[in-house]
């Protein structure tokens, strides 16, 4: 698993905004429990009346290092600009503040012939996202929006697809 340097992960969500990131291997499916808790971190914020939807884009990546305090690298807008692209919320219990996120082979819409999935490729693929769960105005509460923003890797496990 890779280990990214703080400075990167701020470009991506800021100082002290929620993220999810991780380093994934092209076609790999896998999935995120999630519970969103109030601030004492154990109380369920219940997400009655709530929406919530993830989205990720394909980002231009470049100086990847692995240094001492993890990944670094610089991440800009991918050329020509793609289409965002939508993740599964599933397993929703809105009283416990439970969902799933999922990434399945589909989710990533990456050409088998995309130059940077090459076992050799300097700079790998990239996406970043975010989780949106908007609350509506709840009495004198206004409506409110809860961001986790997240950060993908992906690199090539070796394998010629032949298309």
């Amino acid at each position: 698993m890779a280990i990214f340097a703080k400075n990167s992960l701020t470009q991506v969500s800021g100082f002290d905004n929620p993220i999810i990131a991780g380093e994934l291997v092209w076609e790999q499916s896998t999935y995120w429990n999630l519970t969103i808790t109030a601030s004492n971190n154990t109380t369920p914020i219940d997400l009655t009346g709530a929406t919530i939807d993830a989205h990720i884009i394909r980002r231009a990546l470049s100086n990847i290092l692995d240094t001492r305090n993890g990944l670094t690298f610089d991440i800009a807008n991918y050329d020509p600009p793609p289409s965002p692209i939508e993740l599964t919320i599933t397993n929703r219990d809105d009283a416990e503040g439970f969902f799933t996120l999922v990434i399945g082979n589909d989710t990533w819409d990456v050409m088998d012939d995309d130059p940077e999935l090459d076992i050799n490729a300097q700079e790998c693929v990239g996406f970043s996202g975010r989780i949106k769960i908007s609350f509506p105005a709840v009495g004198l509460t206004p409506q409110n929006d809860y961001i986790i923003f997240l950060l993908f890797l992906v690199r090539s496990d070796g394998i010629v697809v032949e298309g």
